[in-house]
């Protein structure tokens, strides 16, 4: 292992110069001469640095000194500062130290002994200049800049699929609106035209039609005004309605879905008309339909739906809780014995 070992007083100033192996052939000096002027003009920088780090933390490892005298461009010291001043170990690789300690204590133990405690000392990372620092900046910067582009375009790609989604929405609910309204049509034609000659059984089922109808029509309905809101196109179209005519219609067609699972749907109008209310009655009939058909979907079987208006609820509480027990009761005996005759 070829390197120098230099022992100097606490200001820096050469003592004694101890060649390893072969040595450093560029590196002399005379006892005396401040050690950073040892390693050259141009490295007199890197040197000082490495004496004012000795001065404050006591000790240095694989501290890089740029220096033209060695063909490498560079030397490593490692170094310390103790009582009888300071002792540097000068190599021309990193992780060399240990190497050189080693050929040292053969040729001077005493001086071995002297380095020794750098033997368990970590390495300090070197700080990046400022130069690293704005060419660092500079690729994060670009990289940013190159992400949010992307993301950009991921956007305006989103928003173009999306926009196609609704027209697409809007294309198709308003093409299945067509034929839902021509079967609702025919089948109130029918009931109107053979009114008194179909019997009970004909007259519920052409009633189904409707009504199933009706609830595939508000489906579609729901898929349009979906599609508006999402396009920040909805409308209301508000005029003046009645609204237990509304309730009334809904729960008609949801008694539909109801039936299957022997659900009952109650409805609790006041006698007295209520007043006409300025809303928009397609809107307001979705609602009542969503609300109605939850009710139905994630009610158990055999349950009781009540649907009343707010006005007089005190009024018909007692009134109410005896009808659906009688009710419920009735109909639970009902869908046992369908259900035992379908057996």
């Amino acid at each position: 292992m070829d390197g120098l070992v230099l022992t100097c007083d606490h200001d820096g100033r050469l003592r004694a110069l101890h060649r390893v192996g072969a040595g450093l052939p560029g590196l002399t000096g005379k006892p005396g001469t401040p050690f950073p002027a040892l390693f050259g003009p141009d490295a007199v920088a890197g040197a000082l640095d490495l004496f004012s780090g000795l001065r404050k933390s006591g000790r240095a490892l694989d501290h890089p000194v740029p220096s033209r005298l060695d063909p490498a461009g560079v030397l490593h010291v490692s170094g310390l500062s103790d009582a009888e001043g300071m002792v540097l170990a000068v190599t021309r690789a990193p992780g060399g130290f240990p190497a050189l300690t080693e050929a040292l204590d053969a040729l001077n133990p005493r001086l071995a002994r002297r380095l020794a405690p750098l033997g368990s000392a970590v390495a300090t990372p070197e700080l990046p200049g400022a130069d690293a620092l704005f060419d660092e900046m500079t690729l994060l910067n670009n990289e940013l800049a190159n992400v949010q582009r992307a993301l950009a375009k991921a956007n305006a790609e989103l928003a173009a699929s999306n926009e196609q989604k609704n027209r697409l929405m809007g294309m198709l609910a308003h093409d299945l609106r067509t034929p839902l309204q021509v079967v609702v049509g025919f089948a109130e034609l029918l009931e109107q035209r053979l009114d008194g000659r179909l019997e009970a059984t004909e007259r519920a089922c052409l009633e189904r039609i409707r009504e199933s109808s009706l609830s595939m029509r508000h489906m579609v309905e729901d898929a349009l005004s979906l599609a508006a809101l999402q396009a920040g196109r909805l409308r209301l179209a508000r005029r003046p309605s009645d609204l237990a005519a509304l309730v009334r219609r809904n729960v008609s067609m949801n008694r539909v879905l109801a039936e299957g699972k022997c659900i009952t749907i109650e409805l609790s109008v006041p006698e007295r008309p209520l007043p006409m209310a300025d809303v928009d009655p397609a809107k307001l009939d979705q609602l009542l339909n969503n609300l109605l058909s939850n009710a139905v979907k994630y009610s158990d079987r055999g349950c009781l739906i009540y649907t009343s208006d707010a006005a007089d609820e005190e009024d018909r509480e007692s009134r109410r809780r005896s009808r659906r027990t009688k009710k419920q009761n009735r109909r639970e005996k009902t869908c046992e014995r369908q259900l035992g005759s379908k057996r």
